[in-house]
């Protein structure tokens, strides 16, 4: 075996490694992020002006590529990648004022800067321009959202391109969670991390099995936490749709992360049970909607469908009953 076929292995191993962790059925913090994106659009601005120092007003459209790429692997062969979230800014007067592919990393990953390179070059031959006998290819700003960080995890992540006419160096920034406290994110209106808080909790969860008075001060963080998103929608910073979705995402990843600490997953579960609230669907639903409301909240209800949700989770996001969500798109008549 030559040195380059050992190099080659041993790349292959760690690429095969990381995919079963990053593309396993049920992969929660993955899950959450996409669903994030998906979701709440409008809330990856606030995320992109803080790691881009770009500033893109609250008005801006999020125009989403699609997710999925066929890469040309070592064997020859194409395979399936997905990135967590690849868009557009649009600005207004329908100017497009940048491009973006953002991922998250909840472990550190010595594959992670040859996935963006794979994914930005895929997604910039995608979008290709020729003119005569020139081809044209964007690669978009790429950044990293690190859910764990230590001391070793970089600041920001580099790719050197050497090319028969020069060498390009461009950097990918990293954001890391931890970096960010509660009062941060709120300030800076960053609601797209609050599913993810409790990773900067993580080291305190072994203590809080055995310490009732550390559970407690966890639990009421986390409660505040609530309460402060909870003012954030009544002040009208995110809608009740958005904040539905936090908490049902804040869930998801919290299950998670408490697999192995019961009496943390416990109070967690606790928390995230009692804080059902009526939000703006069900109000409107029940007291009569506008009929632009309806038409708005009926196209909602009906894209989440399409795209596959099941109806009890589009009712729990829209906090109304089955009976109520099928009578409002039209599956049964009243």
């Amino acid at each position: 075996m030559t040195a380059s076929d050992s190099k080659k292995t041993e790349r292959q191993c760690l690429v095969e490694e990381e995919q079963k962790e990053r593309f396993a059925a049920g992969t929660p913090y993955d899950d959450a992020f996409r669903t994030m994106t998906n979701d709440c659009p409008d809330l990856l601005i606030p995320l992109i002006n803080e790691i881009f120092g770009t500033n893109y007003s609250i008005d801006a459209k999020v125009i989403f590529d699609r997710n999925e790429h066929f890469i040309n692997t070592m064997d020859g062969e194409l395979e399936k990648r997905i990135t967590d979230s690849s868009f557009k800014i649009v600005e207004h007067a329908e100017k497009e004022s940048g491009k973006y592919l953002i991922e998250s990393q909840s472990k550190p990953d010595s594959t992670m800067v040859v996935r963006i390179f794979e994914y930005a070059t895929q997604i910039a031959l995608d979008e290709n321009v020729i003119v005569g006998n020139r081809m044209t290819v964007e690669i978009p700003s790429a950044a990293v959202l690190f859910l764990r960080s230590n001391n070793n995890t970089p600041e920001k992540l580099e790719i050197e391109m050497i090319t028969p006419g020069g060498t390009v160096l461009f950097d990918i920034p990293s954001m890391k969670l931890i970096s960010y406290d509660i009062s941060d994110i709120f300030e800076k209106e960053l609601y797209f991390l609050i599913p993810f808080f409790l990773f900067n909790r993580e080291k305190t969860f072994t203590d809080c099995e055995t310490n009732e008075v550390k559970l407690g001060e966890l639990l009421e963080d986390i409660l505040r936490t609530i309460h402060r998103l909870d003012e954030a929608m009544e002040e009208e910073h995110l809608t009740a749709y958005q904040r539905c979705i936090i908490l049902d995402m804040a869930k998801l990843v919290s299950e998670a992360l408490t697999e192995k600490y019961r009496k943390v997953r416990e109070g967690v579960e606790k928390i995230m049970r009692g804080r059902v609230i009526e939000t703006e669907a069900s109000r409107i639903y029940r007291e009569g909607m506008k009929e632009a409301d309806q038409k708005r909240l009926k196209q909602d209800a009906k894209a989440m469908l399409d795209d596959g949700l099941e109806i009890e989770r589009v009712a729990r996001i829209l906090q109304l009953t089955v009976e109520e969500l099928e009578i409002l798109v039209g599956l049964v008549t009243t």
